[in-house]
């Protein structure tokens, strides 16, 4: 019992990379269907711009980074190493459920910024993300709002791809 105790409080100390989930193949193919716009199963710089929170400002070191085989296009392999430092992709890989418990310190089932900065990628835009996924502006996430955030960037992604599809 006692070796239990130690592996659990040793897991929960643990810094967050440790419990960073493995992408679901399904998350993984949404996620190339929605970006993939030209559909030859690679990311292009300007298709994978749309992926990253940061691209405006990051979005091409980001890119070069996760083309880990220097051929200036993110394919399936290579795309959750590029997505590593999105806040969206961390939280769709490990479910926004389980994350929520994870981060959710005091256990009151919502998120105050310091909770939030476990998770979130975007270093000193934390706060800023936090706010605008703050729905109801208490100053808190609830799961819904930390889920809804999480989504978002793909929903948008998926969105835009059903519209070219109808040609609009």
């Amino acid at each position: 019992m006692k070796h239990l105790i130690l592996i659990t409080a040793i897991l929960l100390a643990a810094p967050a990379s440790l419990h960073a989930a493995e992408p679901s193949a399904v998350l993984m193919q949404r996620i190339m269907k929605a970006a993939d716009k030209n559909k030859d199963g690679m990311l292009s710089l300007d298709e994978y711009k749309a992926l990253d929170v940061q691209a405006l400002h990051h979005g091409e070191e980001h890119f070069k980074a996760g083309d880990t085989n220097h051929d200036d296009f993110i394919d399936a392999t290579e795309l959750a190493g590029a997505l590593s430092k999105q806040t969206w992709f961390a939280i769709l890989s490990e479910g926004a459920e389980p994350c929520f418990a994870r981060i959710d310190a005091n256990k009151d089932r919502k998120l105050d910024t310091t909770e939030y900065r476990k998770i979130s990628k975007m270093g000193q835009h934390s706060e800023q993300h936090f706010t605008s996924a703050d729905g109801n502006k208490d100053s808190f996430l609830d799961l819904a709002e930390f889920a809804a955030h999480a989504e978002q960037k793909l929903k948008t992604l998926e969105d835009d791809s059903v519209k070219i599809k109808a040609g609009q």
